[in-house]
């Protein structure tokens, strides 16, 4: 498909991807975009990840966004775009076969999950969050990364640069309503750096963030144990019920519903 460009017709399948990165790029302001195929390609990531070898060649050239129109199961492709999906392929299918699930259980692939009744979820340092309801993701470059002509590579890529993002954070993780909605928001909390705390707490979203042994959380994931909750500044504590709120809300079923060509919050907004 990449290859080809120009106008494809896709499955239905497919085109329902192709609308959740659409609204995981409009939900972020344009941070999770799905066009920086060709992005990912130039830093080195252009086959399976486990046949990537540090070579002394440098990188590409940084390679910018590019335009994507979806109309119904008929894809455009922009000239020189490659599409990269990986930003919601595998958290909307925890979120799909979690749907499927007949009691309380959960579904977890590569870390993110998405869980119907309480669970304790294991963080990469050694820490632990239980999980009530809804999803759980982690976002980061600990994993995925390589070398390119001496310099370290990784998978997310900032749209504003063409090239992987100079993030200070290792991996930041983030509690949302469903896991794609959790996945989205911590890439996006990623790429924004230092401003990614508050980009969170903005939208009731509890996020934390990990730099080397530096753990930092934000104020709405403080919020929601209420033996810390007192600890949070008063001009930076979350409304107690607007988070929970937004902690419940079943983004799964409005995304379900929505027209693939309708552009919907991923991510709660501001």
């Amino acid at each position: 498909m990449n290859a080809a460009g120009g106008a494809t017709l896709v499955s239905a399948l497919f085109s329902r991807m192709v609308g959740l990165a659409l609204r995981a790029r409009e939900s972020t302001g344009g941070l999770v975009d799905p066009t920086l195929g060709a992005a990912l390609e130039a830093a080195g990531y252009d086959r399976d990840f486990a046949a990537i070898k540090a070579t002394n060649e440098p990188a590409g050239a940084a390679q910018p966004t590019g335009r994507v129109t979806l109309l119904g199961h008929v894809l455009v492709l922009g000239a020189g775009v490659h599409l990269d999906l990986n930003g919601v392929v595998k958290a909307a299918a925890v979120d799909d076969a979690a749907r499927l699930l007949s009691g309380p259980g959960f579904v977890s692939a590569g870390g993110d999950l998405a869980t119907r009744g309480e669970i304790d979820v294991s963080l990469l340092d050694g820490g632990s969050v239980r999980l009530v309801s809804g999803g759980l993701a982690t976002s980061g470059r600990s994993k995925r990364r390589w070398l390119r002509g001496g310099e370290e590579q990784h998978h997310l890529i900032d749209p504003a640069t063409g090239r992987p993002s100079t993030s200070p954070w290792d991996e930041v993780t983030v509690c949302g309503s469903t896991c794609l909605a959790a996945d989205v928001a911590a890439k996006a909390a990623f790429l924004l750096g230092d401003d990614g705390p508050a980009w969170l707490d903005s939208r009731g979203l509890p996020g934390r963030f990990v730099s080397g042994d530096r753990i930092e959380v934000n104020a709405s994931w403080l919020a929601q144990d209420p033996r810390v909750a007192e600890r949070v500044p008063a001009g930076l504590r979350p409304d107690a019920e607007a988070v929970r709120a937004r902690s419940h809300r079943d983004l799964g079923e409005q995304l379900a519903g929505a027209g693939v060509d309708r552009v919907d919050d991923v991510v709660p907004p501001a």
